[in-house]
């Protein structure tokens, strides 16, 4: 098991992979401050001694707020970029303003929480950021353009970081899970398939070499090793948590 440190920064917390990371990584030993706006949410994590903050991860002045927030708590070692949004449609029948809201949720808050924080993991002598990125960067499916954008987007950005602050001792990483069991994935089973989206789950399942979708735990275990000194010479790469799904392509 990783052995954590220090503060971690994690957003998206109030549910799926990101509230199961702040659990995993409170369970390891860091000082965690989960960032949501879903107050009910931050409320749970509050009840297993995780610190919160509500704050929107889009803006600038919120996240600044949260790396002073992180600071008070103590040195800060981690930031781990869940935030998570997805809109259907084509390019022809997204609207403009759902595209701009995908870009702001899914990558624009990496660029401004890791601004924000990097200074932060610099004072500290160093540390980690995991990027949640997506299978679908790799291998996508239809309706799916302005998210499938974005989490390409955010290797590209993973691999400028890692480079940028690679000589601060920051590594910069990636995940690219499969089909994860959370409230993201549940919407969009009923999306495609609103009459059993349980059905469309286990098809999806199928599509996994392991045959089933994923836990958010088992994300959240591989973003503690990330996160960790055990990870101290990956940086720069992305990884499938993908229960064999590309394997197929």
């Amino acid at each position: 098991m990783a052995q954590l440190n220090g503060v971690i920064v994690a957003t998206g917390a109030a549910s799926g992979i990101g509230r199961a990371s702040a659990e995993v990584f409170a369970e390891q030993g860091a000082v965690v401050l989960g960032v949501d706006v879903a107050d009910d949410g931050l409320a749970t994590l509050r009840t297993r001694n995780i610190e919160t903050i509500h704050a929107d991860v889009t803006s600038q002045a919120d996240c600044v707020r949260v790396a002073e927030r992180a600071a008070e708590l103590g040195p800060v070692r981690g930031l781990f970029n869940c935030a998570g949004l997805e809109r259907h449609g084509s390019v022809v029948d997204t609207p403009e303003d759902d595209w701009d809201r995908v870009q702001d949720v899914n990558l624009k808050s990496i660029y401004l929480m890791s601004k924000a924080v990097i200074p932060r993991l610099h004072s500290s002598g160093g540390g980690a950021i995991v990027n949640m990125s997506s299978i679908q960067a790799h291998a996508t499916q239809t309706e799916v353009a302005a998210y499938a954008a974005t989490k390409g987007g955010v290797i590209s950005l993973t691999r400028a970081m890692a480079l940028d602050h690679g000589p601060e001792n920051i590594r910069v990483t990636a995940i690219c899970p499969g089909t994860i069991e959370t409230p993201l994935v549940r919407a969009n089973a009923e999306y495609f398939d609103p009459e059993d989206p349980q059905r469309q789950l286990a098809e999806w399942g199928r599509m996994h070499a392991l045959n089933r979708i994923g836990q958010a735990g088992e994300v959240a275990r591989f973003a503690a090793f990330l996160l960790s000194d055990e990870a101290s010479f990956v940086t720069g790469s992305w990884h499938l948590v993908d229960g064999g799904l590309l394997a197929s392509f």
